[in-house]
């Protein structure tokens, strides 16, 4: 499905206690594709990553995406619980990638 474009979040409320509106946020019918990261914990330096990451194109977007194993690290980095939730459906991803066909 399309997106229909990038949308910034505000916080009701908390840009009066001198926040910053949130980051930018993809908005359209399905939002469970792309996860916007700003800040990244548990990483290496940028360019490290960088040269890590490899090149995807969605809906005529060309983006740099993390490994899964990169990904993992960060949230295993973050201790916030939302992170800590992803992480078993995540890590059954990975051992899936790492199996063989028909070794599941």
């Amino acid at each position: 499905m399309p997106m229909t474009g990038v949308i910034r979040a505000r916080a009701p409320g908390l840009e009066a206690l001198g926040a910053p509106p949130q980051p930018p946020a993809f908005g359209g019918d399905d939002l469970s594709r792309i996860g916007v990261v700003l800040t990244a914990h548990g990483l290496r330096p940028f360019a490290e990553e960088y040269d890590d990451s490899s090149e995807r194109e969605i809906e005529g977007v060309r983006l740099r995406v993390l490994p899964l194993e990169r990904v993992l690290a960060s949230k295993r980095a973050t201790g916030r619980p939302k992170d800590a939730a992803s992480l078993p459906v995540l890590e059954a991803t990975l051992r899936a990638k790492a199996s063989p066909p028909g070794d599941g």
